[in-house]
């Protein structure tokens, strides 16, 4: 036999073995995968799922071991085969997180209910795309919450990245900025010339959490503000209006202040002092030139962005 002949042959004999292997594996995946359930029993034991259910907080409905059917659908009766959940879960997730669900029997207790049906309402992202698992873990969590990652549960936490990683390592990648720089020109709109107000309220031993001001699902309110907020069981209104350069804000922690990033209007309270130097009539004048083409250049960015998404 020719060298090259036996070449060939030795290359096909290893090729039909790769491709023999590949559909046994598939094969015994399909099988394992499709495997007789019965559906009235639980699908956590010590073979199947067995480390479900040992977190801090979990979510009864996707951890009691027998309601798995209630967000997961089996394709074939009696198989373990469901189908894929849609990215967008927010149907799902309010056919009990909304005020015509009724408790069954089989559960305790009542579910938060997360309805706005209002039209006012602006939506957090995620909310408005409807994607709770963004946040969320539909099994169990060892944050409060069924939160996927860190965020602070109390009124006061001392700032930190971690602190706030449920928010900073995923759709805010950039919001560090404004939490860790006591003077900015660009990092966040909330600023009295160049003071930086994310800072002074967040970024200090005993900061106020994002969530005393803003609703991390929607508000009536520009910049997801909240109408009132909860100190232990006091309920207390904020009132807050957004300028075209600035802002208002009434509120229990404070008396009445008003800001501008242009032209900052002075704040007559007791408070820290103020790191850094304010900002010359100058600088202010060049951060709103640059604010403003950066206003006229956005609509055309966007415009393309669209014709891109398009196509």
């Amino acid at each position: 036999m020719k060298k090259g002949t036996h070449k060939r042959l030795l290359i096909a004999t290893i090729l039909t073995g790769i491709i023999v292997a590949i559909i046994i594996s598939n094969n015994v995946d399909a099988q394992e995968n499709n495997f007789p359930i019965n559906k009235e029993a639980s699908c956590i034991t010590s073979s199947c799922h067995a480390d479900m259910g040992m977190k801090k907080y979990v979510h009864v409905v996707g951890v009691d071991g027998k309601n798995c059917n209630r967000c997961h659908e089996i394709v074939m009766e009696g198989e373990h085969s469901f189908k894929k959940l849609p990215s967008e879960t927010y149907p799902l997730c309010a056919k009990c997180h909304s005020e015509e669900f009724t408790t069954p029997p089989d559960l305790k207790g009542a579910p938060p209910k997360v309805v706005f049906e209002d039209k006012d309402i602006k939506f957090h992202a995620p909310f408005a795309e409807g994607k709770c698992t963004e946040c969320h873990d539909a099994h169990e969590s060892n944050f409060y919450k069924y939160l996927k990652t860190e965020y602070p549960r109390e009124f006061y936490a001392s700032y930190s990245a971690e602190t706030y990683s449920l928010c900073l390592t995923s759709c805010h990648k950039g919001l560090e900025k404004a939490l860790t720089e006591p003077r900015t020109f660009n990092a966040t709109e909330f600023r009295n010339g160049n003071l930086n107000l994310h800072f002074r309220h967040v970024n200090k031993t005993k900061g106020r959490t994002c969530k005393i001001c803003h609703h991390h699902h929607g508000s009536k309110t520009p910049k997801l503000i909240k109408e009132f907020f909860l100190f232990g069981k006091r309920k207390l209104a904020i009132k807050y209006e957004k300028t075209k350069t600035g802002g208002s804000c009434i509120t229990a922690c404070h008396v009445p202040v008003k800001y501008d990033r242009y032209e900052p209007v002075e704040i007559f309270m007791k408070t820290t002092p103020r790191l850094g130097k304010d900002a010359t009539p100058e600088e202010l004048r060049l951060s709103r030139v640059r604010e403003m083409m950066e206003l006229q250049t956005e609509p055309k960015e966007n415009k393309e962005k669209q014709e891109r998404e398009k196509k």
